[in-house]
């Protein structure tokens, strides 16, 4: 092999081994990482799964909804929470919780009846969603629709005053349209079934039935999705509007993050070229000079935001359905966030290698855990507290909500105080700890 050649290749490893930060960071980091990530999604820590919020609207408070919500509470995936209905609504529509269900006044005695007689009415269950939390609706449903069909056929068939068998039987018995053995087969059936009835109270006591007992569907259940009155989002949303929002705002947010590590290793670059000896030999402050760099990478940033948000727009129709001035100023704030966050992985980094090494597990780990992948509520329960301590989780929500939400900018203020925060934080800190000269 050639001299030279081997030459060139040892300072090549000479010069990445000397720089001891570096190393560790290129060799440790990646490995703490990937076991960061290896327990949330493989089951380490505490592998319990997030529960999902489900506020709960009774208005019949009978025997029968009382079964269903307990049965719903013990079975361990849901927290309920009684409310009213015009609360629940207010609740999903700003994001606060992701389903509801609400209970209309003589369900229990409706549903328990129309088992058995197929002209009576059939009450109806209501389930509100949020358009982001498509699958905890189907969950919902599911278990209800268990929960439901157990808790009714027991009703049913234990209490004669609400099944309405006798209606059923009068109503068989004068249907001249059914098959002979049919209707005798049924009519039998009916009578066997209020025999049960009038048995003796303490074996009815006694007795329990099994989950699926009965003749028909008890109820009938539909699904609202609920938004903002002024929201875009279609009424009937599965989530696809609001999936695609959420999307192009968590990767514009880390297209801000990743600029942000490209200003940080040019300002790295500029100081070990001596650019910053240089300038602080004229008439420049260090704020000033900070400054103006934190205000031209603003600027960039809003200009790459603006162009994720912009195609979005163009190919998926993503809008602005609340308050624009709110979009605007967070807009200005996560791009400020971002610029000194940039500021502050060059004060932090020496040399280039150290800021990249640095700031890329960083970035990473601050766009999964704020919900710019997947949305945070995915994850498990261990993981959502963490996320409130990231900006990144600010300012995705804040976006959603003046989005495809439609809320105010009342609603989005505290996503922006949070934002301009972190973004003063960061300066704070990058201003302290930056230096003129390696």
């Amino acid at each position: 092999m050639n001299r030279v050649f081997r030459a060139l290749i040892a300072n090549d490893l000479r010069l990445f081994f000397s720089d001891k930060r570096a190393l560790v960071a290129t060799i440790f980091v990646p490995i703490l990482l990937a076991s960061f990530f290896a327990m949330i999604f493989g089951g380490g820590g505490d592998a319990k799964k997030a529960t999902i919020a489900v506020l709960v609207a009774d208005a019949d408070q009978s025997n029968v909804s009382r079964k269903i919500i307990e049965g719903l509470r013990t079975e361990g995936s849901f927290t309920l929470t009684p409310t009213s209905e015009e609360a629940a609504r207010a609740a999903v529509g700003r994001g606060k919780a992701s389903v509801a269900l609400v209970i209309p006044k003589d369900f229990g005695k409706q549903s328990a009846s129309a088992m058995f007689n197929p002209i009576a009415p059939r009450p109806k269950l209501t389930f509100l969603y949020d358009p982001a939390h498509n699958a905890d609706l189907q969950m919902a449903r599911g278990l209800m629709t268990q929960q439901v069909m157990q808790v009714v056929s027991q009703e049913a068939f234990s209490n004669p005053e609400v099944s309405g068998i006798g209606d059923a039987l009068k109503l068989a018995e004068a249907d001249t349209s059914r098959d002979p053995q049919e209707k005798s087969a049924l009519t039998e059936l009916l009578r066997s079934v209020q025999k049960w009835q009038n048995r003796p109270p303490k074996a009815a006591e006694s007795r329990d039935f099994s989950p699926g007992m009965g003749m028909s569907n008890p109820c009938e259940m539909e699904s609202e999705a609920v938004v903002a009155k002024n929201s875009n989002e279609p009424k009937d949303a599965s989530g696809g509007k609001a999936g695609a929002t959420h999307v192009f705002i968590g990767m514009g947010v880390q297209g801000l993050l990743f600029f942000a590590i490209d200003f940080a290793i040019g300002m790295v670059r500029d100081r070990r070229l001596g650019l910053w000896k240089r300038l602080r030999a004229a008439p420049i402050s260090r704020l000033m000079l900070l400054g103006s760099r934190w205000i031209s990478s603003t600027l960039i940033g809003l200009v790459v935001l603006s162009a994720v948000l912009a195609f979005g727009a163009m190919l998926y129709g993503i809008r602005v359905s609340g308050s624009v001035v709110g979009f605007l100023l967070l807009a200005v704030a996560s791009s400020l966030m971002v610029a000194a966050f940039g500021m502050l992985i060059a004060a932090l980094g020496r040399t280039e290698g150290q800021c990249r090494a640095f700031a890329v597990p960083a970035v990473l780990t601050m766009s999964f855990l704020g919900g710019a992948w997947i949305p945070t509520f995915m994850m498990p329960a261990w993981v959502q507290p963490i996320s409130q301590f990231l900006p990144t989780r600010w300012a995705v929500d804040g976006f959603d909500l003046v989005t495809w939400r439609g809320l105010g900018l009342v609603d989005m203020l505290p996503s922006l105080g949070v934002v301009l925060i972190f973004a003063f934080v960061f300066a704070g800190f990058a201003l302290a700890r930056f230096r003129w000269e390696d």
